[in-house]
């Protein structure tokens, strides 16, 4: 995981939220995020507020302008590196760009539901090894696992986009898809001279 870009989602989104979860042994296991996706810091101290900003560099001054705020980890989330419930997500490396994001879809047991792809950025280094999974809360809201082989890499939490005004715009999109790929070929055709990068009537 590259920590760097998870301290980049943070100050993009200004807002620190550091997550302290529990384990049976008493040991402290800490999340990092924005608070729409997290992950896990490994390898460094407890961090508090103020440590947080000592050991990423954020200043007196930056921290005028951003939230830092550190909780446990709400119970209703699943930080474990297997939950029996969780169903593995098909991807289909398929997205689209709405409102200036990038939007992944999922078909989840709730429908479809979308994630930032952003929030996927972190994990880069390992992402050829990356699978989504589904998990729910106990009041059966869906949340995205993602791991890398065995272990759980981020939490990453659904991004609400779907209202009339969006559905619209993807069945005008839809229909006018329809309407290419069922029209009738042009009378002349043109090919593409692909070594040269021009078209020319054939």
């Amino acid at each position: 995981m590259k920590l760097k870009k998870v301290v980049a989602l943070c100050n993009k989104a200004k807002g620190f939220r550091l997550f302290d979860k529990l384990d049976s042994t008493g040991e402290i296991t800490q999340w990092l995020g924005d608070g729409y996706a997290i992950y896990p810091l490994i390898g460094l101290p407890i961090l508090d507020e103020e440590t947080l900003c000592a050991v990423f560099d954020i200043s007196e001054k930056q921290r005028e302008n951003i939230v830092v705020r550190r909780s446990e980890m709400p119970e209703a989330v699943n930080v474990d590196d297997t939950d029996p419930a969780e169903r593995v997500l098909c991807d289909d490396d398929f997205s689209i760009i709405y409102g200036g994001a990038e939007l992944q879809p999922l078909k989840t047991r709730n429908g479809i539901t979308f994630i930032q792809r952003k929030y996927l950025a972190p994990l880069e280094d390992v992402l050829d090894m990356v699978q989504l999974y589904e998990r729910v809360t106990p009041d059966g809201q869906s949340y995205i696992a993602a791991k890398a082989g065995l272990l759980l890499a981020a939490v990453i939490f659904p991004y609400k986009v779907v209202n009339e005004k969006f559905v619209t715009r993807l069945e005008e999109m839809a229909r006018e898809c329809r309407k290419v790929l069922d029209a009738p070929p042009p009378v002349r055709p043109l090919e593409r001279d692909d070594t040269q990068g021009n078209l020319f009537e054939a």
